[in-house]
């Protein structure tokens, strides 16, 4: 726990949430979606708990997969120590001081003797010809690592005993045989895997399990070592129903948790708390039905394994039609509301061709199928793409309604951007879940069939610690939220992110603390903006970069409530703009769009700023290192000028307020730059900055604070001039081309701009990082 503050009460979505301490609520009255540890996409059922103590972990709804739906048909199945389980070629002992998983009970140790042959446990069971049977088990690695885990009685099963080879190091399957109807391998937490395999004794009632160690060769018969062994968690045999059906999880009380499937193991996000939505989509899964229109393509069934882990993958497949699109769509086209915001989206994997695309409304958005990246796209569209697991991509476009109905078409293409092209009649893609919905952002897939289908929001509450007053802190995996001041329980507020931490925290704590309690809980994740010229909104205003476009050079805070940019610029590194200008610049900026402020008027800025360690900016006299300007916006003919105010980064860690006024009309001779004051910014710590401006060539006011002390407060100074249009804001880093100078990296968060309101309260209140 950091220690800039310390926390009354604390719910971790990401790692353990069984320590989790304080009550957590929760009640949705619908199915809703989530991508479970296992890498496929489950259901889980309408449901509602109270949680005291702890917070379910995984697999939502499966009792934290510690106790697995079905009767177990081994009702000692931890005693692993009794004479029904058979040892051949090892021992077992019950051990403790081994972290667990969740719900663990007692943890046994199979240890090999130094026999030749094979090193197990088993046991032997009756079961009912013609049902599946589900066995699970947890394991880890000890001084053993590889396991052989199979069903046994190979007479009872087509094609011998099912199973699979396991590797508990790396947590991959090694092998598995090919009557296996199901498996899982869920990671558990502390090293333990769950390992689940379903199978049909279509031949028999006599059956049981096996687990075997491997020996170094991979073979299951081997010279046993005495010091080998691995360790056993609880073993449960169920008859009941496939996996793949019992992905839907029946009515629970549970949070879902939510898997990142693009690491492996599928890495813990966090806990889904979402508003309602509804899919329009009609039969969303159901491709081949006759609500989905065929344009020189064709959709064939496979065995292709589909999101959910079920064999119902369909494959589009092009036609040979030359120079056309070939697509699918729902038609009629689906109703919409002009005016509203639409999120569409579909599961797609690469098949003959890796490359897919939206139309949407006669415009189009073009993914990646295998590196999972977007291509080309109408500047309408705010796309994504999301890794759905075994090679499946969630790709989505948010877009802006225009119409009453809108048009979605799905197709193949041979490269990014040329959705019309010559077709060979056998290549395409596969298809499945697609989803239409009013939402400024991608929601967990609906599925449909005839009609539309709601998913309602989750209703989740946390309890206030009994010690009075609380403020708490809620981060989602896109940013944090603090809450102050509170006396009554909770409502969490729903959101499309993964909720990761609830912490309460003792009422009344500074800016500062908060601020480094949440950077020491949730340090900074930047992603690259993008090129120079995309536009980039802070706080629902418009900016637009310009960059030396270098991956390095704009980065964005991606799990930053608050809008916090990096701007790094190394030596030699131009904006494409300052390529021919005669005077050497270097800059990475981005700059207000088309917003001039006024003259004689109060203009007020506030912000955080921090510089990053690093080497001192030496400028000679004719130098500068511009951390942010007020740049005139300059009228026909006049001469291009600098800014009318500047604040100069020079030294270490020392910024100067630089002021310009020229009384010409055009301006034709170059400003004088008077040094108006100065303050230390010491580097790696953030400062919070607050400006009052009003420009005016003849009778300009600047007052300057940093963190609640006022630096500067002059009057009736030249600051402007005589233009048509006032000054714009400019910030980043902006210097003249040096190869002395060093690398320079500069943070901004919390930008704020306005004009007709006054910004003084956040001198002593300056907005939180979070």
């Amino acid at each position: 726990m950091p220690q800039s503050l310390l926390a009354l009460g604390a719910h971790d979505f990401r790692n353990d949430p069984a320590s989790s301490t304080g009550t957590i609520s929760f009640q949705r009255t619908s199915e809703a979606s989530y991508y479970g540890p296992d890498g496929f996409l489950h259901f889980s059922q309408p449901g509602q708990d109270t949680v005291i103590g702890k917070a379910p972990q995984q697999p939502n709804g499966e009792q934290q997969v510690s106790a697995p739906k079905g009767e177990n048909l081994f009702a000692d199945n931890n005693i692993l120590t009794a004479s029904v389980w058979n040892k051949v070629g090892a021992t077992i002992s019950a051990i403790s001081g081994i972290p667990g998983y969740v719900g663990a009970g007692t943890i046994y140790k199979l240890t090999e003797n130094n026999a030749t042959g094979e090193h197990r446990v088993s046991r032997g069971a009756t079961v009912t010809q013609g049902t599946p049977v589900t066995i699970s088990i947890y394991v880890k690695a000890g001084t053993r690592s590889n396991v052989q885990f199979s069903f046994m009685s190979a007479t009872s099963y087509t094609g011998g005993n099912p199973g699979l080879k396991f590797d508990l190091a790396s947590g991959t399957v090694v092998s598995k045989s090919s009557n296996v109807i199901d498996f899982q391998a869920i990671d558990s937490g502390n090293g333990w895997w769950l390992l689940k395999l379903t199978a049909l004794p279509d031949k028999g009632t006599n059956s049981g399990l096996h687990l075997y160690m491997r020996g170094d060769s991979g073979s299951i018969s081997y010279q046993g070592v005495a010091d080998r062994y691995v360790y056993i968690g609880g073993i449960y045999f169920e008859q009941k129903e496939l996996l793949s059906a019992a992905r839907t999880v029946a009515a629970v009380s549970s949070l879902r948790f939510n898997y990142d499937l693009s690491s492996s193991p599928p890495k813990l996000l966090g806990a889904l708390v979402e508003p309602a939505a509804t899919n329009s989509t009609p039969y969303s899964q159901l491709i081949t039905h006759t609500a989905w229109r065929k344009q020189y393509a064709k959709i064939l069934a496979t065995n292709e394994l589909a999101p959910d882990g079920t064999n119902s993958a369909f494959k589009l497949v092009e036609d040979k039609q030359a120079g056309a699109q070939h697509y699918i769509m729902p038609y009629p086209n689906m109703p919409s509301s002009s005016g509203s915001t639409y999120t569409f989206s579909a599961f797609l994997k690469a098949g003959e061709r890796k490359w897919a695309y939206f139309n949407i409304n006669g415009v189009t958005v073009h993914f990646d199928l295998v590196n999972g990246v977007i291509g080309n796209k109408n500047n309408i569209f705010i796309p994504s793409i999301e890794n759905a697991g075994n090679g499946w991509f969630r790709c989505a476009a948010v877009f802006l309604v225009t119409t009453t109905t809108t048009s979605a078409k799905i197709g193949p293409e041979p490269a990014n951007g040329q959705p019309s092209y010559n077709g060979d009649g056998t290549s395409g893609i596969f298809v499945w879940g697609a989803q239409f919905e009013k939402s400024n952002g991608l929601t967990s897939y609906i599925r449909t069939e005839a009609s539309s289908v709601a998913r309602n929001e989750d209703v989740v509450t946390v309890s206030k610690p009994a010690t009075g007053t609380s403020d708490l802190f809620l981060q989602r995996k896109n940013g944090g939220l603090w809450v102050d001041r509170l006396t009554a329980d909770y409502r969490v507020p729903a959101s499309v992110h993964e909720l990761q931490i609830a912490n309460f925290y003792k009422a009344g704590e500074s800016t500062l603390s908060k601020d480094d309690t949440v950077e020491e809980l949730f340090p900074f994740q930047y992603e690259s903006v993008g090129p120079t010229q995309t536009p980039v909104t802070i706080f629902d205003e418009l900016y637009i970069s310009q960059t030396p476009n270098k991956d390095w050079s704009l980065r964005q805070a991606v799990n930053k409530t608050s809008p916090t940019f990096r701007f790094q610029v190394n030596p030699g590194e131009k904006w494409s703009g300052d390529a021919k200008n005669p005077k050497a610049r270097e800059r990475c900026e981005v700059y207000k769009k088309s917003s001039s402020l006024p003259f004689n008027e109060d203009v007020w800025m506030a912000y955080s700023l921090r510089i990053e360690p690093g080497q001192p900016q030496i400028l000679s006299p004719s130098d500068w290192c511009y951390l942010g300007q007020m740049h005139a916006t300059e009228d026909p003919g006049e001469m291009s000028t600098g800014p009318v105010l500047g604040f100069r980064l020079e030294g270490l860690d020392s910024i100067k307020v630089y002021t310009a006024a020229n009384l010409e009309n055009p301006i034709k001779t170059e400003p004088k730059y008077i040094l108006r004051g100065s303050g230390v910014f010491t580097r790696g710590v953030w400062h919070n900055v607050v400006v009052r401006m009003r420009f005016s060539p003849t009778n300009g006011q600047l007052q300057w604070w940093q963190n609640g002390v006022e630096l500067l407060n002059i009057s009736g100074v030249g600051m402007g001039y005589v233009d048509a249009k006032g000054p714009y804001w400019k910030f980043g880093i902006y210097r003249c081309s040096n190869v002395s100078i060093p690398t320079l990296a500069v943070e901004y968060s919390n930008m704020e701009l306005v004009t007709g309101q006054s910004l003084l309260s956040r001198v002593k209140t300056p907005l939180p990082i979070v």
